[in-house]
Protein backbone atom coordinates (compact mmCIF):
# COMPACT_ATOMS: atom_id res chain seq x y z
CA UNK A 1 0.00 0.00 0.00
CA UNK A 2 1.43 3.65 -0.96
CA UNK A 3 1.93 6.18 1.24
CA UNK A 4 -0.66 7.95 0.04
CA UNK A 5 -3.21 5.10 -0.23
CA UNK A 6 -2.24 5.23 3.60
CA UNK A 7 -2.98 8.26 4.64
CA UNK A 8 -6.73 7.90 2.14
CA UNK A 9 -7.48 5.15 4.59
CA UNK A 10 -6.55 7.17 7.72
CA UNK A 11 -8.55 9.90 6.74
CA UNK A 12 -11.40 7.53 5.94
CA UNK A 13 -11.40 5.91 9.07
CA UNK A 14 -10.89 9.30 11.26
CA UNK A 15 -13.75 11.10 11.07
CA UNK A 16 -15.72 7.46 12.05
CA UNK A 17 -13.72 6.94 15.57
CA UNK A 18 -16.01 10.56 16.82
CA UNK A 19 -19.42 9.66 15.60
CA UNK A 20 -18.60 6.04 17.42
CA UNK A 21 -17.83 7.90 20.95
CA UNK A 22 -21.01 10.28 20.44
CA UNK A 23 -23.24 7.12 19.90
CA UNK A 24 -21.95 5.22 22.87
CA UNK A 25 -22.13 8.81 24.67
CA UNK A 26 -25.69 8.51 23.72
CA UNK A 27 -26.64 5.21 24.32
CA UNK A 28 -25.26 5.27 27.44
CA UNK A 29 -27.22 8.55 28.33
CA UNK A 30 -30.30 6.64 26.84
CA UNK A 31 -30.38 3.79 29.21
CA UNK A 32 -29.91 6.34 32.36
CA UNK A 33 -32.79 8.25 31.42
CA UNK A 34 -34.97 4.60 31.36
CA UNK A 35 -33.77 3.71 34.41
CA UNK A 36 -34.81 7.11 35.44
CA UNK A 37 -38.26 7.31 33.77
CA UNK A 38 -38.71 3.86 35.12
CA UNK A 39 -38.07 4.85 38.55
CA UNK A 40 -40.77 7.69 38.44
CA UNK A 41 -43.29 5.82 36.33
CA UNK A 42 -43.44 3.32 39.39
CA UNK A 43 -43.65 6.41 41.89
CA UNK A 44 -45.96 8.94 40.60
CA UNK A 45 -49.47 7.96 39.48
CA UNK A 46 -50.74 9.06 35.67
CA UNK A 47 -52.03 12.73 34.93
CA UNK A 48 -53.75 12.23 31.97
CA UNK A 49 -57.38 13.03 31.56
CA UNK A 50 -60.20 11.00 31.36
CA UNK A 51 -61.98 11.19 27.89
CA UNK A 52 -64.90 12.89 28.35
CA UNK A 53 -66.64 10.31 26.28
CA UNK A 54 -65.88 7.30 28.31
CA UNK A 55 -68.13 6.93 31.46
CA UNK A 56 -66.78 5.62 34.63
CA UNK A 57 -68.49 2.95 36.57
CA UNK A 58 -68.62 3.66 40.38
CA UNK A 59 -68.57 0.94 42.37
CA UNK A 60 -69.75 0.82 45.71
CA UNK A 61 -69.74 -2.54 48.14
CA UNK A 62 -71.74 -3.69 50.20
CA UNK A 63 -75.19 -1.94 49.12
CA UNK A 64 -77.77 -4.35 50.11
CA UNK A 65 -80.16 -4.57 46.94
CA UNK A 66 -83.45 -2.14 46.61
CA UNK A 67 -81.59 0.28 48.53
CA UNK A 68 -83.86 3.86 47.86
CA UNK A 69 -82.37 7.19 47.57
CA UNK A 70 -85.01 10.37 47.93
CA UNK A 71 -84.98 13.26 46.08
CA UNK A 72 -86.45 16.28 46.82
CA UNK A 73 -87.10 18.79 44.07
CA UNK A 74 -89.24 21.93 43.72
CA UNK A 75 -91.48 22.03 40.32
CA UNK A 76 -92.88 25.27 38.82
CA UNK A 77 -92.23 28.67 40.45
CA UNK A 78 -91.51 27.97 43.90
CA UNK A 79 -88.77 28.85 46.09
CA UNK A 80 -86.03 26.72 45.21
CA UNK A 81 -86.90 25.40 41.47
CA UNK A 82 -84.32 27.07 40.25
CA UNK A 83 -82.17 23.98 41.26
CA UNK A 84 -85.27 21.80 39.23
CA UNK A 85 -82.90 21.22 36.37
CA UNK A 86 -79.73 20.92 38.08
CA UNK A 87 -80.90 18.01 40.29
CA UNK A 88 -81.48 15.76 37.40
CA UNK A 89 -77.67 15.26 37.94
CA UNK A 90 -78.68 12.83 40.76
CA UNK A 91 -79.73 10.76 37.93
CA UNK A 92 -76.21 10.76 36.64
CA UNK A 93 -75.12 9.02 39.72
CA UNK A 94 -77.20 5.69 39.62
CA UNK A 95 -76.54 5.50 35.80
CA UNK A 96 -72.29 5.63 36.84
CA UNK A 97 -73.23 3.15 40.29
CA UNK A 98 -75.56 0.97 37.87
CA UNK A 99 -72.47 0.39 35.33
CA UNK A 100 -70.29 -0.72 38.60
CA UNK A 101 -72.76 -3.15 39.54
CA UNK A 102 -74.60 -1.28 42.06
CA UNK A 103 -78.37 -0.78 41.44
CA UNK A 104 -79.71 2.09 43.58
CA UNK A 105 -83.14 3.37 43.24
CA UNK A 106 -83.97 7.26 43.38
CA UNK A 107 -87.62 8.28 44.68
CA UNK A 108 -88.40 11.34 43.93
CA UNK A 109 -90.84 13.88 45.80
CA UNK A 110 -92.28 18.00 45.16
CA UNK A 111 -92.32 20.10 47.77
CA UNK A 112 -93.89 22.85 45.91
CA UNK A 113 -91.95 25.49 47.62
CA UNK A 114 -93.67 25.57 51.13
CA UNK A 115 -92.66 24.49 54.47
CA UNK A 116 -95.66 22.34 54.39
CA UNK A 117 -94.86 20.67 51.35
CA UNK A 118 -91.08 20.01 52.18
CA UNK A 119 -92.57 18.21 55.37
CA UNK A 120 -95.61 16.40 53.06
CA UNK A 121 -92.28 15.15 50.53
CA UNK A 122 -89.95 14.06 53.35
CA UNK A 123 -93.00 12.15 54.90
CA UNK A 124 -94.06 10.17 51.66
CA UNK A 125 -90.07 9.37 51.50
CA UNK A 126 -89.67 7.89 54.61
CA UNK A 127 -92.50 5.92 54.41
CA UNK A 128 -91.56 4.64 50.83
CA UNK A 129 -88.35 3.66 52.79
CA UNK A 130 -85.44 5.37 51.86
CA UNK A 131 -82.07 5.37 53.51
CA UNK A 132 -81.65 8.63 53.02
CA UNK A 133 -82.36 12.10 50.79
CA UNK A 134 -80.87 14.67 48.78
CA UNK A 135 -82.61 17.56 49.54
CA UNK A 136 -81.93 19.33 45.96
CA UNK A 137 -83.73 23.14 46.74
CA UNK A 138 -82.98 26.35 48.76
CA UNK A 139 -85.42 28.78 50.83
CA UNK A 140 -86.52 29.27 53.97
CA UNK A 141 -88.88 26.25 53.39
CA UNK A 142 -86.23 23.90 53.24
CA UNK A 143 -86.65 24.28 57.16
CA UNK A 144 -89.86 21.57 57.10
CA UNK A 145 -87.56 18.84 55.13
CA UNK A 146 -85.19 19.61 57.56
CA UNK A 147 -87.48 19.30 60.68
CA UNK A 148 -89.24 16.35 58.70
CA UNK A 149 -86.15 14.15 58.10
CA UNK A 150 -84.59 14.72 62.04
CA UNK A 151 -87.47 13.43 63.43
CA UNK A 152 -87.46 10.37 61.61
CA UNK A 153 -83.70 10.19 61.79
CA UNK A 154 -83.06 10.26 58.01
CA UNK A 155 -79.71 12.01 56.95
CA UNK A 156 -80.24 14.65 54.57
CA UNK A 157 -77.06 15.88 52.10
CA UNK A 158 -77.95 19.47 50.47
CA UNK A 159 -76.11 20.46 47.29
CA UNK A 160 -77.67 23.99 47.30
CA UNK A 161 -78.35 24.97 50.63
CA UNK A 162 -77.25 25.46 54.07
CA UNK A 163 -78.21 22.62 56.80
CA UNK A 164 -79.16 21.68 60.11
CA UNK A 165 -79.06 18.95 62.52
CA UNK A 166 -79.18 15.40 60.76
CA UNK A 167 -78.20 17.24 57.58
CA UNK A 168 -75.00 18.19 56.00
CA UNK A 169 -74.60 20.73 53.03
CA UNK A 170 -72.21 20.72 50.52
CA UNK A 171 -72.97 24.45 49.58
CA UNK A 172 -69.72 26.89 50.07
CA UNK A 173 -70.30 28.33 53.94
CA UNK A 174 -71.90 31.74 54.09
CA UNK A 175 -68.56 32.95 55.47
CA UNK A 176 -66.41 32.04 52.48
CA UNK A 177 -69.66 33.38 50.20
CA UNK A 178 -69.43 36.87 51.78
CA UNK A 179 -65.28 36.80 51.80
CA UNK A 180 -65.60 35.88 48.14
CA UNK A 181 -68.41 39.10 47.28
CA UNK A 182 -66.19 41.51 48.69
CA UNK A 183 -63.50 40.20 46.27
CA UNK A 184 -65.83 40.12 43.12
CA UNK A 185 -66.64 43.89 43.94
CA UNK A 186 -63.25 44.33 43.75
CA UNK A 187 -62.87 47.47 46.49
CA UNK A 188 -65.46 49.30 44.90
CA UNK A 189 -66.27 52.72 47.07
CA UNK A 190 -69.80 53.06 46.66
CA UNK A 191 -71.70 49.34 45.96
CA UNK A 192 -75.32 49.74 44.76
CA UNK A 193 -77.28 46.52 46.11
CA UNK A 194 -80.47 45.54 44.27
CA UNK A 195 -82.58 43.18 46.73
CA UNK A 196 -84.88 41.42 44.42
CA UNK A 197 -86.10 39.25 47.22
CA UNK A 198 -82.41 37.63 48.19
CA UNK A 199 -81.76 39.87 51.14
CA UNK A 200 -78.47 41.31 51.53
CA UNK A 201 -75.03 39.12 51.43
CA UNK A 202 -73.50 39.33 54.59
CA UNK A 203 -70.23 40.94 55.23
CA UNK A 204 -70.99 43.65 52.46
CA UNK A 205 -71.78 47.20 53.82
CA UNK A 206 -73.48 49.21 50.69
CA UNK A 207 -73.57 52.70 50.21
CA UNK A 208 -77.25 52.38 48.82
CA UNK A 209 -80.23 49.86 48.53
CA UNK A 210 -82.66 49.18 46.49
CA UNK A 211 -85.47 46.92 47.15
CA UNK A 212 -88.01 45.79 44.49
CA UNK A 213 -90.55 43.10 44.56
CA UNK A 214 -92.05 40.66 42.38
CA UNK A 215 -94.29 43.40 40.42
CA UNK A 216 -91.26 45.52 39.71
CA UNK A 217 -90.73 46.58 36.50
CA UNK A 218 -87.52 45.95 35.76
CA UNK A 219 -86.78 48.44 32.78
CA UNK A 220 -87.89 51.34 35.84
CA UNK A 221 -85.23 49.22 37.35
CA UNK A 222 -82.63 49.13 35.38
CA UNK A 223 -83.04 52.92 34.15
CA UNK A 224 -82.81 53.86 37.84
CA UNK A 225 -79.84 52.15 38.12
CA UNK A 226 -78.17 53.51 35.01
CA UNK A 227 -78.77 56.94 36.24
CA UNK A 228 -77.21 56.25 39.60
CA UNK A 229 -73.98 54.38 38.17
CA UNK A 230 -73.82 57.50 35.40
CA UNK A 231 -74.78 55.18 32.75
CA UNK A 232 -78.15 56.82 31.87
CA UNK A 233 -78.60 61.15 32.09
CA UNK A 234 -80.06 61.79 35.47
CA UNK A 235 -83.82 62.65 36.16
CA UNK A 236 -86.24 63.15 38.65
CA UNK A 237 -88.12 60.28 37.44
CA UNK A 238 -88.82 57.27 40.09
CA UNK A 239 -89.47 53.31 39.49
CA UNK A 240 -91.77 51.67 41.90
CA UNK A 241 -89.20 50.79 44.15
CA UNK A 242 -88.14 51.98 47.11
CA UNK A 243 -84.89 53.66 48.06
CA UNK A 244 -82.61 54.65 51.35
CA UNK A 245 -82.50 57.77 50.16
CA UNK A 246 -84.53 60.49 48.62
CA UNK A 247 -85.81 61.00 44.84
CA UNK A 248 -83.32 63.85 44.50
CA UNK A 249 -80.26 61.67 45.76
CA UNK A 250 -81.25 58.87 44.23
CA UNK A 251 -80.50 60.71 40.49
CA UNK A 252 -77.07 61.32 41.49
CA UNK A 253 -74.64 59.05 39.56
CA UNK A 254 -72.92 58.00 43.08
CA UNK A 255 -72.69 54.03 42.93
CA UNK A 256 -69.71 52.42 41.13
CA UNK A 257 -70.39 48.55 41.44
CA UNK A 258 -74.10 47.29 41.66
CA UNK A 259 -75.04 44.06 43.33
CA UNK A 260 -78.05 41.63 42.74
CA UNK A 261 -79.34 39.15 44.75
CA UNK A 262 -82.07 37.16 44.80
CA UNK A 263 -84.02 34.19 42.55
CA UNK A 264 -81.77 33.23 39.45
CA UNK A 265 -84.99 33.66 37.26
CA UNK A 266 -85.42 37.30 38.73
CA UNK A 267 -81.50 37.79 38.39
CA UNK A 268 -81.81 36.82 34.85
CA UNK A 269 -84.71 38.40 33.54
CA UNK A 270 -83.18 41.86 35.77
CA UNK A 271 -79.49 41.54 34.28
CA UNK A 272 -81.41 41.58 30.57
CA UNK A 273 -82.78 44.90 31.73
CA UNK A 274 -79.18 46.11 33.01
CA UNK A 275 -77.92 44.88 29.14
CA UNK A 276 -80.75 47.02 27.60
CA UNK A 277 -79.64 50.25 29.85
CA UNK A 278 -76.12 50.18 28.96
CA UNK A 279 -74.90 49.80 32.43
CA UNK A 280 -71.02 49.84 32.49
CA UNK A 281 -69.99 49.45 36.40
CA UNK A 282 -69.02 45.78 37.39
CA UNK A 283 -72.27 43.85 38.03
CA UNK A 284 -72.06 40.94 40.78
CA UNK A 285 -75.02 38.27 40.95
CA UNK A 286 -74.99 36.31 44.25
CA UNK A 287 -74.37 32.80 43.87
CA UNK A 288 -78.28 31.85 42.78
CA UNK A 289 -76.88 32.92 39.55
CA UNK A 290 -74.97 29.94 38.84
CA UNK A 291 -78.49 27.91 38.59
CA UNK A 292 -79.35 26.53 35.11
CA UNK A 293 -82.77 29.53 35.27
CA UNK A 294 -80.29 31.68 35.34
CA UNK A 295 -79.37 31.95 31.79
CA UNK A 296 -83.06 30.83 30.86
CA UNK A 297 -84.40 33.64 32.41
CA UNK A 298 -82.02 35.83 30.53
CA UNK A 299 -82.49 34.59 27.04
CA UNK A 300 -86.16 34.80 27.87
CA UNK A 301 -86.59 38.32 28.12
CA UNK A 302 -84.43 38.72 25.21
CA UNK A 303 -80.44 39.34 27.18
CA UNK A 304 -76.99 38.33 25.51
CA UNK A 305 -75.62 35.54 26.90
CA UNK A 306 -72.50 36.95 25.49
CA UNK A 307 -72.04 39.61 28.68
CA UNK A 308 -70.08 39.56 31.55
CA UNK A 309 -71.08 37.72 34.39
CA UNK A 310 -69.62 37.42 38.01
CA UNK A 311 -70.58 35.46 40.71
CA UNK A 312 -69.24 33.12 43.97
CA UNK A 313 -68.99 29.56 44.85
CA UNK A 314 -66.90 26.68 43.90
CA UNK A 315 -66.24 25.34 40.44
CA UNK A 316 -68.46 22.56 39.95
CA UNK A 317 -69.11 22.81 36.17
CA UNK A 318 -68.37 21.44 32.93
CA UNK A 319 -64.84 23.59 32.55
CA UNK A 320 -63.17 21.58 35.25
CA UNK A 321 -63.22 18.64 32.90
CA UNK A 322 -60.31 20.49 31.18
CA UNK A 323 -57.91 20.33 33.57
CA UNK A 324 -55.83 16.77 33.92
CA UNK A 325 -55.55 16.83 37.81
CA UNK A 326 -57.76 14.37 39.48
CA UNK A 327 -61.08 16.82 40.11
CA UNK A 328 -60.90 17.19 36.06
CA UNK A 329 -60.79 13.50 35.60
CA UNK A 330 -63.46 12.97 37.66
CA UNK A 331 -65.51 15.71 35.94
CA UNK A 332 -64.73 14.37 32.87
CA UNK A 333 -65.97 10.43 34.21
CA UNK A 334 -69.13 12.54 35.19
CA UNK A 335 -69.85 13.84 31.84
CA UNK A 336 -69.58 10.82 29.93
CA UNK A 337 -72.32 9.51 32.06
CA UNK A 338 -74.19 11.98 31.39
CA UNK A 339 -73.75 11.33 27.33
CA UNK A 340 -74.62 7.72 27.99
CA UNK A 341 -77.51 8.39 30.01
CA UNK A 342 -78.42 11.10 27.35
CA UNK A 343 -78.28 8.04 24.16
CA UNK A 344 -80.40 5.86 26.05
CA UNK A 345 -83.76 6.55 24.74
CA UNK A 346 -85.97 4.70 27.61
CA UNK A 347 -84.08 7.07 30.32
CA UNK A 348 -86.38 9.65 31.69
CA UNK A 349 -85.91 13.06 34.59
CA UNK A 350 -86.46 12.53 38.01
CA UNK A 351 -90.28 12.89 37.39
CA UNK A 352 -90.68 11.31 34.63
CA UNK A 353 -92.40 13.40 32.27
CA UNK A 354 -89.49 14.16 30.19
CA UNK A 355 -86.71 12.18 28.74
CA UNK A 356 -83.39 12.73 30.17
CA UNK A 357 -81.81 13.80 27.25
CA UNK A 358 -84.17 17.17 27.27
CA UNK A 359 -82.36 18.31 30.70
CA UNK A 360 -79.07 16.37 30.10
CA UNK A 361 -77.60 20.21 29.39
CA UNK A 362 -78.62 21.51 32.89
CA UNK A 363 -77.41 17.65 34.94
CA UNK A 364 -75.61 18.93 37.49
CA UNK A 365 -72.28 17.80 39.75
CA UNK A 366 -73.28 18.79 43.01
CA UNK A 367 -76.23 16.83 42.86
CA UNK A 368 -74.84 13.80 41.60
CA UNK A 369 -72.38 14.32 44.65
CA UNK A 370 -74.54 14.44 47.11
CA UNK A 371 -76.64 11.23 45.63
CA UNK A 372 -72.72 9.46 45.77
CA UNK A 373 -72.09 9.97 48.68
CA UNK A 374 -75.05 9.01 50.61
CA UNK A 375 -74.43 5.50 48.78
CA UNK A 376 -71.05 5.66 50.03
CA UNK A 377 -72.91 5.73 53.21
CA UNK A 378 -74.77 2.60 53.13
CA UNK A 379 -71.90 1.14 51.97
CA UNK A 380 -69.91 1.95 54.87
CA UNK A 381 -73.09 1.13 56.84
CA UNK A 382 -73.37 -2.44 54.84
CA UNK A 383 -77.64 -1.08 55.36
CA UNK A 384 -79.72 0.98 54.52
CA UNK A 385 -81.34 1.20 57.45
CA UNK A 386 -81.31 5.59 58.03
CA UNK A 387 -79.94 5.96 61.33
CA UNK A 388 -76.66 3.57 60.37
CA UNK A 389 -76.64 5.35 57.08
CA UNK A 390 -76.45 8.70 59.25
CA UNK A 391 -73.46 7.29 61.34
CA UNK A 392 -71.64 5.89 58.70
CA UNK A 393 -72.28 9.28 56.45
CA UNK A 394 -70.93 11.50 59.76
CA UNK A 395 -67.24 9.31 59.57
CA UNK A 396 -66.73 9.87 55.52
CA UNK A 397 -63.99 12.10 54.10
CA UNK A 398 -64.54 11.38 50.03
CA UNK A 399 -62.82 12.94 47.13
CA UNK A 400 -62.46 12.34 43.26
CA UNK A 401 -61.44 8.92 43.76
CA UNK A 402 -64.77 7.88 45.23
CA UNK A 403 -66.57 9.30 42.00
CA UNK A 404 -66.93 12.81 43.06
CA UNK A 405 -67.25 15.34 40.10
CA UNK A 406 -66.84 18.17 42.75
CA UNK A 407 -64.57 19.11 45.56
CA UNK A 408 -63.71 16.98 48.33
CA UNK A 409 -65.90 16.71 50.91
CA UNK A 410 -65.83 16.15 54.86
CA UNK A 411 -68.75 15.12 56.06
CA UNK A 412 -67.17 14.96 59.68
CA UNK A 413 -68.95 18.43 60.00
CA UNK A 414 -71.85 19.80 58.83
CA UNK A 415 -70.49 21.96 56.40
CA UNK A 416 -68.95 19.04 54.49
CA UNK A 417 -68.13 20.85 51.54
CA UNK A 418 -64.41 22.50 53.13
CA UNK A 419 -62.87 24.49 50.02
CA UNK A 420 -63.80 28.24 50.34
CA UNK A 421 -65.92 30.08 47.68
CA UNK A 422 -64.34 32.13 45.47
CA UNK A 423 -65.18 34.46 42.19
CA UNK A 424 -66.38 32.72 39.61
CA UNK A 425 -67.08 34.36 35.62
CA UNK A 426 -69.44 33.03 33.01
CA UNK A 427 -68.94 31.51 29.51
CA UNK A 428 -71.66 31.23 26.67
CA UNK A 429 -69.18 29.19 24.54
CA UNK A 430 -69.99 25.34 24.19
CA UNK A 431 -67.40 23.09 25.41
CA UNK A 432 -68.36 20.26 23.27
CA UNK A 433 -68.29 17.78 26.11
CA UNK A 434 -71.79 17.29 26.67
CA UNK A 435 -74.89 15.51 24.61
CA UNK A 436 -76.12 17.78 21.61
CA UNK A 437 -79.68 19.12 21.79
CA UNK A 438 -82.57 19.40 19.36
CA UNK A 439 -83.37 22.03 21.29
CA UNK A 440 -81.66 25.25 21.99
CA UNK A 441 -80.76 26.35 25.60
CA UNK A 442 -79.37 28.89 26.96
CA UNK A 443 -76.57 27.51 29.29
CA UNK A 444 -73.79 29.45 30.49
CA UNK A 445 -70.62 27.24 32.04
CA UNK A 446 -69.35 28.82 35.15
CA UNK A 447 -65.52 28.66 36.05
CA UNK A 448 -63.17 30.38 38.65
CA UNK A 449 -61.60 33.72 37.42
CA UNK A 450 -58.74 33.73 37.75
CA UNK A 451 -58.03 37.74 37.45
CA UNK A 452 -59.59 38.06 41.15
CA UNK A 453 -58.07 37.96 43.97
Amino acid sequence: MTHQAVEDSRDARGPRQPLVIVALAVLVIAVVLAVVVFVIDRNTPAAEAVPATVPVPIRVAHVPDGTKIGVVVTLGDGEGSEWDEAAQGALVAAKRLTLGGTDVELVTRNDGGSAGGAKRAVEQLVDSGVAGIVVASSGAHVSGALDAASDAGVPVVLPYADGGDGSWSTAPSRASVSAAMQRAIRGADSPLLVDLGGGAPSGIRFAHVMDADDAADDAALATTVAQRTGAAPTTTATSDVTADTTDTEATKPDSDAVVVSGPAARQGAFVAALQSADVTVPVVLTPDATSPAFGTALAAANGSLSGTFVSTGVATDDARALTSDAQGRSMSAFLGGVRILSDDAEAQNLTADQPFSAVAWAADSRSHDAVVALVRAVGAARSDEPSAVADALSTLRLDASDGLAGPALDFRQQQALRADATVLAASSQTLGLRPATTEQTASLVWFQDSTAR
